[in-house]
């Protein structure tokens, strides 16, 4: 390989010498023998080609090709290379000959006649011989050709092919900063498009002026046909909005590809991956090591929202501690901020959590005290949708009618699927200790809606005065769906009631039900309007209402963990304990000692250092327990409801021992065991009165915190 390297470099130099040597014969009028010894050498060369032509003949047409379907920059240096070359054959031979061409001058008056020729024809001239005229007409040909035809088709070619490039996301703008970058097209790409423009609209200065240009731009990357995307887009974004939006055709595992989306600029990046793709979570998970990489150092770390459709590769991230390589940088400060979610699980937050949506009604729909009434949810569908909506409602349902010692008053969830026997072994296997949760009962039942004996358990619970009823149809089939929900037995509808003028019928008004669809348009958005027989209907799980700010927004589980970071205080061993340190400095400089974190963030002279500290604190804490403080903040909505039940810390501590039982904590007695964390044991998922003192003010503090919490906001230093 060297040796064709040298052995190219000496051919060049020695092409060169000649092409000097030929340039100095001509300008300097050199004797004639100086003068045959170039052309000599010319001769001999050229003999030299002639006998491997084949091989340049081949690589000729290879670099041929290579220019044609080459790059813009590519085809006009090749383009401007000819030009010069062929004018600068004309001026050598036009000085060569001594021929007059326009001017008897020297040769750089010739020079201009050659170029004043191949530029204009028009400076034929008939007083000339007719070899000079010959001459002067092919240099005018050659300008025609080259200037007329080749300039023109590579001028076209040039705008064709860059048109092409982007209809096909094939052009990228390495200028583009601090923007949102979404990698790949899923179900709900273009509500999270929504999403980011309505909040950043949100953030803009109220004006009364509609500030679009001021909007950030949105670098979407997606190895589904471009074209097909950009109509989907187009279809349902505002003009404005959609030239916001920039499609690039690539690969979510190609570096390459990734490199070209100014990662290291950006202002947030999602993560969606491809619509039905092969091992799409997991290829998720390997781009936020990429993106990691090509961010490069930073001083806060980029928040990187990452989708995992299956909720057990979900559970499976909540359950591990990422490895520092795909969040952190050799010397371990944090690169990026990992923010993992799920559709599904975003979709039950919206239904019963503290972010609900204001459409849809509590499961406990109706305030619960000791007399005997509990809510009963039935999920029919366990799919995706149906798991989630499980998981949440086992989160959730903890209220303080629960009596500890008798078992009254548990919540019940039947969940219904025609392929029961095969889904539940995968599903126990996945989460093998929910059996830990005392005051839910969950029961499972192989069959369908239509079977008789479903119906009949359905009738049961909905003409019950003591059951709450939720029914959700979660089935994937949109019509499927829709005809299940409204087909169910008419008692869950409607009741027929006794009244002294006769029997009066009227809307069971203990039975809410919600029906899945993906698309609200049409029957879903009469079905809202209905005001009679399915008053208490609604549909759910649309993909525009999938995924938005406030469900990503960590704020509040922030606060949270600072609290018990900053109250049992991390050992000297702890990455969090120089934070700690600082903290406590922070403190002493300010003689506000003793002062929790979330009395200092009510001042409004400490809250920026308040917020850093607790930030610093989340980065450092681990995905499992960053869930567990989202999943507490959660059952805010539900503690508001209750405000004034004696038993809100009790209800808080059933709460985490669901959460630690979905988890994959199992239950042990050994207070003292090592390691508990490493292999998910933990001595307090007991009931509340086996608790100690001191675990016991841990919740009181979870219920004395909520209203802090809640009145810090969101947060300030974004």
């Amino acid at each position: 390989m060297q040796h064709t390297q040298r052995t190219t470099r000496i051919r060049f130099a020695a092409a060169c010498g000649l092409a000097a040597l030929i340039l100095a014969a001509v300008f300097l009028h050199a004797p004639w023998w100086l003068a045959l010894t170039a052309v000599a050498a010319v001769t001999a060369a050229a003999v030299r080609l002639w006998r491997r032509r084949p091989a340049y003949r081949r690589n000729g047409m290879e670099y041929f090709d290579r220019i044609i379907s080459g790059g813009i920059r590519y085809q006009l240096v090749s383009f401007i290379t000819v030009i010069v070359v062929v004018v600068g054959v004309c001026i050598l031979l036009a000085i060569w000959s001594d021929c007059s061409i326009l001017t008897h001058d020297d040769g750089w008056g010739k020079a201009r006649g050659v170029i004043y020729h191949f530029l204009d024809p028009g400076y034929l001239n008939d007083d000339e011989t007719p070899a000079v005229q010959g001459f002067m007409l092919i240099i005018s040909l050659m300008g025609m050709v080259l200037l007329g035809g080749l300039l023109i088709t590579t001028l076209s070619n040039i705008v064709e092919r860059r048109v092409n490039g982007v209809e096909r996301g094939l052009v990228n703008y390495p200028g583009i900063r601090d923007h949102y970058v979404v990698i790949g097209y899923g179900e709900i790409s273009v509500c999270l498009l929504l999403n980011i423009f309505r909040h950043e609209s949100e953030r803009l200065p109220k004006t009364g002026k509609r500030q679009t240009a001021k909007l950030p731009k949105i670098i979407l990357m997606t190895n589904q046909d471009i074209p097909c995307v950009r109509a989907r887009i187009q279809s349902q974004l505002a003009p404005e909005l959609e030239r916001k939006v920039i499609l690039y055709a690539g690969n979510i595992e190609s570096r390459e590809h990734l490199a070209k989306l100014n990662i290291d600029t950006a202002r947030e990046v999602y993560i969606l991956g491809e619509r039905e793709e092969y091992g799409r979570d997991s290829k998720n998970l390997e781009c936020v090591r990429i993106i990691r990489e090509l961010r490069g150092e930073t001083k806060t770390p980029l928040k990187v929202n990452v989708q995992f459709d299956r909720p057990a590769s979900y559970s499976i991230i909540q359950k591990l501690a990422l490895p520092a390589e795909f969040i952190a940088d050799d010397d371990g400060k944090s690169v990026i901020y990992f923010r993992p979610f799920n559709f599904y699980e975003n979709w039950a937050r919206l239904l019963w959590g503290h972010y609900k949506e204001a459409d849809y009604a509590d499961l406990d729909f109706k305030p619960l005290d000791c007399d005997g009434r509990h809510v009963h949810l039935i999920i029919v569908g366990f799919n995706r949708m149906g798991r989630a909506l499980l998981l949440e409602a086992l989160r959730l349902c903890h209220y303080p009618n629960y009596d500890e010692r008798t078992g009254a008053n548990r919540t019940r969830i039947t969940v219904i699927d025609k392929a029961m026997d095969d889904l539940l072994p995968q599903f126990r296997s996945q989460y093998p200790y929910l059996e830990q949760i005392g005051d839910i009962g969950v029961e499972y039942v192989k069959g369908r809606v239509e079977d008789t004996a479903v119906r009949e358990m359905i009738t049961a619970a909905a003409t019950d005065s003591r059951e709450l009823v939720t029914i959700a149809v979660c089935l994937q089939d949109p019509d499927l769906s829709l005809s299940t929900g409204l087909s169910l037995p008419e008692e869950a509808y409607y009741i027929i009631g006794r009244e002294p003028e006769g029997c009066i019928a009227g809307n069971n008004d203990n039975v809410r039900i919600l029906i899945r669809q993906e698309l609200q348009q049409g029957i879903g958005e009469i079905l809202d309007a209905d005001k009679r027989k399915f008053k208490h209907v609604k549909v759910f799980g649309m993909l525009t209402d999938g995924i938005s700010g406030h469900l990503l927004d960590d704020t509040a589980a922030m606060w949270v963990n600072a609290y018990y970071d900053l109250k049992y205080a991390p050992g000297k061993g702890s990455p969090k304990h120089p934070v700690y340190a600082a903290y406590a400095k922070y403190l002493e400089t300010h003689q506000l000692e003793g002062t929790d974190i979330l009395d200092l963030a009510a001042m409004p002279a400490h809250r920026a250092e308040a917020e850093r500290t607790a930030r610093l604190l989340w980065y450092l804490t681990s995905e499992d327990f960053r869930f567990s403080n989202r999943y507490q903040t959660e059952m805010y909505g539900i503690y508001q409801r209750y405000a004034e039940n004696s038993a809100l810390h009790e209800m808080e501590h059933r709460r985490w021992c669901a959460d630690r039982s979905i988890i994959g904590y199992r239950d042990t007695c050994a207070e003292r065991l090592k390691d508990i964390d490493c292999f998910k044991l933990h001595w307090s998922i007991v009931p509340f009165k086996d608790l100690p003192e001191k675990e016991r003010d841990k919740d009181r503090d979870v219920i004395g915190n909520m209203k802090k919490i809640l009145n810090l906001g969101p947060s300030t230093l974004d």
